[in-house]
């Protein structure tokens, strides 16, 4: 597991690269502990086609967050929602009072099913479901508690979830290009070729590119979206550099970066911390 090298803040785009910048001391409660994902934004922004890598119970601390796609809400300050995996959204976040939107997170682990089908309700503030989060969240930041019971007290909050008809969507075979994600995002510093992606996927590069437009997107446009998506979730979730940052995501000048960004997300950079 990689050391971090900031003070965890944290976000949503891919939380499960954000969560492995944590290390745990084993001789203390960790308010950053891996599984869990603190969002800071310090300006209303919307981020249009966000994709997470994993799915993530959600607690607004304060503000609202807007959801748009494949599930569609206004979740507001106190309240759980779901964020789903694989799925692109548009996500709006509005800061609170303090000029603040900031949010706790819990990540789904594999082993977890998330429950799925018509939803009821888009988002909860139920207080069982709330104080099942709490434990949850005990559990997670205690470095003492075996990985089976941190994962039962994940999984009471989604039955919390499900008995207020919080749901998924069902769920979908990962595709082509969910398939290439998976394989970039272990390492999106690197400068991937379509021939090294295609020997995983044990098809020719002829045929990964022909496949891949078949969805409407090039190797290329993919990612860089995919890069995108993991540098709004650093942004959010570290303190790291912007610079640093623009180095993890593959970008070697930072200001060619920083209008990369830009024009992906409509804010720069450093708007998204709050900076001029």
């Amino acid at each position: 597991m990689p050391v971090a090298r900031g003070k965890a803040f944290c976000e949503a785009g891919d939380m499960q690269h954000v969560a492995n910048l944590g290390v745990a001391d084993p001789a203390r409660a960790d308010p950053f502990a891996p599984g869990v994902v603190l969002l800071r934004q310090a300006v209303r922004a919307q981020f249009r086609a966000v994709i997470g890598e994993v799915p993530v119970i959600l607690r607004v601390e304060s503000g609202r967050k807007v959801l748009l796609g494949a599930i569609e809400a206004q979740v507001p300050e106190g309240a759980l929602a779901l964020m789903p995996a694989g799925q692109p959204m548009d996500v709006e976040n509005h800061p609170g009072a303090g000029g603040l939107y900031r949010a706790t997170g819990i990540m789904v682990a594999d082993a977890l099913a998330c429950p799925r089908g018509t939803s009821a309700a888009p988002w909860s503030n139920d207080p069982r479901a709330l104080a099942a989060f709490e434990r949850a969240l005990a559990a997670q930041r205690s470095p003492g508690v075996p990985q089976s019971l941190r994962d039962h007290a994940v999984l009471e909050v989604l039955l919390w979830l499900d008995a207020a008809g919080v749901r998924l969507p069902p769920l979908a075979p990962p595709a082509l290009p969910d398939r290439v994600r998976q394989i970039t995002g272990a390492a999106l510093d690197h400068d991937w070729r379509a021939a090294e992606i295609a020997a995983v996927l044990a098809m020719s590069e002829a045929t990964l590119r022909r496949r891949l437009a078949g969805f409407g997107v090039g190797l290329s446009a993919l990612l860089a979206d995919q890069r995108m998506n993991r540098a709004l979730a650093l942004l959010q979730a570290t303190d790291l550099p912007v610079g640093v940052i623009a180095g993890d995501v593959g970008y070697a000048s930072p200001s060619r970066f920083a209008a990369r960004f830009r024009a992906r997300f409509g804010v720069t950079p450093g708007a998204i911390r709050g900076l001029r």
